[in-house]
């Protein structure tokens, strides 16, 4: 940290010297130029001309496989890296192939270079182009619609149902990928405040509600899972116990995400309200229908616990619908 005393001049200006050898390092000169922004505490950002096109990093890879070369690659696009070299003695065809899969299911990541030792990714997105609440929305269709679709294809045994919501979660992780990247370079200072709309506390509350809803649609994959473990359909009697339960279910998620989005904590208190009742309904569910057809159970219980958690994140979702008034109203200046 370095201090510096507020001086004056021309009787009307404020003024604080630099440190030279912060000034050095970032390659600021006399004359150059720097972007000053203000942010929602209060604070004043200092942000050097041409730090932007710095924000670049370099993976040397060895003989990975394709999880180890997926996580090196996305936890560098979520920190928020805009150019990504991916380089080694010598890149293989196998190694050319995964990166390019990779590529393909984050937004924005291209390979824009590339020779026998490096591959150039480069993230041509402007994260500003996806506003966060528009994102948040369309995340909780898709995860609203794979869990209706899951609890469906169960009670239904559809199997070709049940594949295609497994298959449907890609579209949901790529979306939180991008969410956990905007995050990324709020906090590095890459982007401010005023680009987003959204104070870092408030932004803080979108991520933490996509992470969520991401969730619900990992559970909705679980769910699709267990109806392909099953060789025949569950009888009528459990599937109508798991249809009321799964709309609790519902119902919980998408009040908490209306009081969410709606900024109601009248809404978000109504929601957390309920959180009582439903524990003891599935418990009462579960015992009803889980005893006398052990064959079933297994995925009965897989799907029951799913719900279960859905309607949980759906309680954490309201949560954060009380947080977000709060947080639009926090400054740090000192009132009158």
């Amino acid at each position: 940290m370095f201090q510096r005393k507020v001086q004056k001049t021309g009787g009307s200006t404020y003024f604080v010297t630099l440190p030279k050898e912060w000034a050095d390092e970032v390659g600021i000169r006399p004359q150059a130029l720097v972007q000053l922004i203000p942010s929602d505490s209060g604070a004043l950002l200092l942000v050097p001309e041409g730090l932007p096109a710095r924000n670049r990093c370099t993976v040397t890879i060895g003989d990975w496989d394709f999880d180890r070369l997926q996580r090196e690659i996305i936890s560098r696009y979520i920190v928020g890296f805009d150019v990504i070299e991916v380089e080694s003695d010598r890149i293989r065809t196998e190694q050319r192939r995964m990166v390019r899969e990779i590529a393909q299911a984050l937004i924005g990541l291209e390979i824009l270079d590339e020779s026998q030792k490096t591959l150039t990714l480069h993230v041509l997105v402007n994260v500003r182009d996806f506003p966060v609440e528009r994102t948040l929305r369309r995340v909780f269709d898709i995860a609203l619609a794979m869990a209706t679709d899951a609890v469906s294809a169960f009670c239904k045994h559809d199997v070709e149902l049940a594949r295609d919501v497994v298959e449907r979660d890609d579209d949901v992780d790529r979306l939180v990928l991008l969410v956990a990247r905007q995050f990324s370079l709020l906090l590095r200072d890459l982007v401010s405040e005023e680009d987003y709309g959204l104070s870092r506390l408030q932004f803080s509350n979108y991520n933490a509600v996509v992470d969520q809803l991401e969730r619900v649609a990992d559970h909705a994959g679980k769910i699709s899972e267990a109806t392909l473990a099953l060789e025949t359909p569950i009888r009528p009697a459990a599937a109508k116990e798991i249809v009321a339960r799964a709309e609790d279910s519902m119902s919980i998620l998408r009040r908490a995400v209306q009081a969410f989005v709606d900024q109601s904590t009248d809404l978000a208190n109504q929601v957390l309200a309920e959180r009582e009742r439903e524990e003891r309904l599935f418990s009462v569910t579960r015992r009803t229908i889980g005893d006398k057809h052990p064959e079933e159970a297994p995925s009965i219980s897989i799907a029951l616990d799913s719900l279960l958690r859905i309607r949980e994140y759906g309680f954490n979702i309201a949560e954060h619908a009380l947080d977000v008034p709060a947080a639009s109203h926090v400054r740090g200046r000192p009132t009158a």
